[in-house]
């Protein structure tokens, strides 16, 4: 169960036909042997995906270490193990497991082409989250049955507050950004807080990170019924997941899943961008201010933005 482009990968390492640096030097073509990952190894379909040691943590991140591990023991040869467990595990895992396949080979080629390496740790754990976002918009097609999201910001019930999360960069800055933004049941400026932190972390762990920080905020400022809204629909399903791994962005979901759990009447929802555009706009902002600060008079840049989505 895997989107057609990664069978199509599937297929190539089966037949024996990915361009593996062994493979093309057995074709003339003048390369070096060596893995471009470790630059250890000769670099072959077996090494590529399960023999090199870069690329281990990528099945344990993706949660898969269960259904990996023993068969290494066991196989020799890429075609053996894909096959045995295409055919023996259930359709889901085969494709979480097809899918990392992808993003291992997806990383190697970025390293030949782009001189451009991915965290290795962050690749299981971005594969998991591409074959769940995958798998969803499959389910959606197969029903015909259309998320109804708001495209526009929504009051939250009488008595509660509703908090928007985002994260961006600056590249004039060279800055990761966060906000958030607290309203009542009326659409009225409650507080927000803006931080940001030089240098550029992954899109998954600044969603995270922000909202992270605005739950940590919500806690001390002692407020109850509150919805967190983010435009992240990896770092929502991450919260409401028991996936686990050693990453830098489980490490913060783990985190947030411990401070939900002190507190009672706080809830996550996923949104649209476009209903997330004040918490946006504070992001695009955010170099205004202090490193971390806490805003508790409408700023200018989030002002009409506030009207509008009152009225």
């Amino acid at each position: 169960m895997a989107p057609p482009r990664v069978k199509h990968l599937l297929w190539r390492i089966c037949r024996d036909c990915l361009p593996s640096r062994r493979r093309l030097r057995q074709h003339y073509v003048q390369c070096s042997l060596f893995c471009p990952v470790c630059d250890l190894e000769v670099e072959d379909d077996w090494h590529t995906f399960f023999g090199c040691h870069v690329i281990n943590s990528c099945w344990r991140e993706a949660g898969l270490s269960s259904i990996v591990d023993h068969r290494l023991q066991i196989f020799s040869d890429a075609k053996s193990l894909i096959l045995d467990i295409c055919s023996r595990e259930e359709n889901k895992d085969a494709g979480r497991f097809a899918m990392v396949l992808e993003c291992i080979w997806k990383n190697r080629n970025n390293i030949v082409w782009n001189n451009n390496r991915e965290y290795l740790s962050r690749i299981g754990i971005q594969a998991y989250y591409n074959w769940f976002d995958w798998f969803e918009a499959r389910e959606v097609q197969v029903s015909n049955i259309i998320p109804q999201l708001p495209l526009v910001w929504t009051p939250p019930a009488e008595g509660w507050l509703k908090c928007n999360v985002d994260a961006g960069f600056s590249r004039h800055y060279q800055t990761t950004n966060r906000s958030w933004c607290i309203r009542d049941n009326l659409g009225r400026f409650i507080t927000a807080g803006v931080a940001w932190d030089t240098g550029l972390m992954s899109p998954l762990e600044a969603e995270a990170l922000a909202m992270k920080e605005a739950i940590h905020n919500a806690i001390a400022m002692n407020l109850i019924k509150v919805i967190f809204e983010s435009d992240s629909q990896v770092v929502i399903h991450g919260i409401n997941s028991t996936v686990t791994g050693n990453s830098e962005f489980n490490t913060i979901i783990m985190s947030i899943q411990r401070l939900l759990s002190s507190v009672t009447n706080f809830e996550v929802k996923f949104i649209k961008r476009q209903a997330n555009m004040v918490a946006d706009s504070l992001v695009k902002a955010a170099n205004s201010w202090s490193r971390r600060s806490i805003v508790n008079v409408i700023p200018p840049c989030i002002d009409t933005l506030l009207f509008n989505e009152m009225n």
